[in-house]
């Protein structure tokens, strides 16, 4: 008698968790697009950094060209934020980017290339925070 009610409990489990799920193992799905989720995030958080990045050091790079007078042309830094700037303005470089300007007065040359780097400059930081914004959205998880 005890070896027939052990052979029905066994049944009936096996009927039970049978009936419940046709797969072996259903949290390993939700887990494995929990991870894709969670490292497309990270990328995309990396994607919108380095765009922010971008545009931060087009934005000084120009400040620093504004304030010429009151900045050291020889600091490393300087010199390295604005080459930086230089390397990825792309179409909006301040001697031949898309909108070129003239100085007047007796320091016109000066005068020109603050304009030039303070609006190509400007536009390009806009656009690589708008750049990166797509591309984070695009790279990032679906909701």
């Amino acid at each position: 008698m005890t070896q027939t009610r052990n052979q029905s409990t066994t049944k009936e489990r096996s009927v039970a968790t049978k009936g419940t799920d046709d797969e072996p193992f259903p949290d390993r799905k939700k887990e494995h697009a929990a991870q894709i989720a969670a490292a497309r995030s990270r990328v995309a958080f990396a994607i919108r950094v380095i765009f922010l990045v971008f545009a931060i050091v087009l934005a000084v790079g120009a400040l620093l060209v504004a304030f010429r007078h009151d900045v050291s042309g020889t600091n490393g830094l300087v010199r390295f934020i604005k080459g930086f700037a230089d390397a990825i303005d792309g179409p909006f470089s301040r001697g031949n980017g898309v909108f070129h300007f003239t100085g007047k007065g007796h320091d016109a040359a000066a005068s020109a290339m603050t304009k030039n780097a303070l609006v190509n400059w400007g536009i390009a930081a806009v656009i690589y925070l708008i750049i990166g914004r797509v591309l984070g959205r695009v790279v990032g998880p679906r909701s």
